[in-house]
């Protein structure tokens, strides 16, 4: 007979602090939007302040003008919030600065795309979106000659294919690339 101190994992509660914690840490150099964790984790924007605000007094988390990132990352190795094969590979177009594309795009929604976050990595930045009903999430990475786009639900319960949103927001993101390439 199990102990009644000890509730089964299935069980538990899940700790929202641990979430908010695990997101922001999820990559080296993220930073999320308040309401792009609030729209990705599904939390109230009361407890997020509160939690974020805790985060933020235990010198974990620091508020930028962009939004939240850690201070301290854990030592897993870094999890993609949108994992698997990307749904779109390709390559920028000549004369079409990786870096001018993601200042063009950083921080924007698109029609029904609201915006989460983004991270640096080595070569290349990964840019965060997620659908206005949450039913998904997308993330574009940018390398100096290639651009990938990642979908997928954010419940694995979800029917519906993430390949439409993966290609909408590619499409509209493939709109600005005319102008960039005429300031280039």
């Amino acid at each position: 007979m199990p102990s009644p101190d000890i509730t089964p994992f299935e069980s538990r509660p899940v700790d929202d602090q641990a979430l908010v914690l695990e997101m922001l840490s999820a990559e080296s150099d993220a930073t999320y939007t308040f309401q792009g964790l609030k729209r990705r984790l599904g939390l109230h924007q009361e407890k997020l302040t509160r939690i974020l605000k805790r985060l933020e007094d235990d010198n974990l988390v620091a508020k930028t003008d962009e939004g939240y990132r850690t201070l301290k990352h854990s030592r897993k190795a870094a999890q993609h919030l949108v994992n698997g094969e990307p749904v779109i590979r390709g390559q920028l177009p000549p004369g079409i600065d990786s870096h001018s594309l993601v200042g063009k795009i950083k921080g924007r929604w698109f029609k029904n795309f609201r915006w989460v976050g983004y991270s640096n990595g080595h070569d290349e930045q990964s840019l965060y979106w997620i659908t206005e009903d949450n039913r998904f999430q997308v993330r574009i990475q940018l390398s100096p000659v290639e651009i990938l786009v990642w979908s997928q639900p954010t419940d694995p319960k979800e029917t519906n294919s993430p390949l439409t949103a993966a290609y909408e927001l590619f499409d509209r993101v493939s709109r600005m690339l005319p102008e960039l390439g005429e300031n280039s």
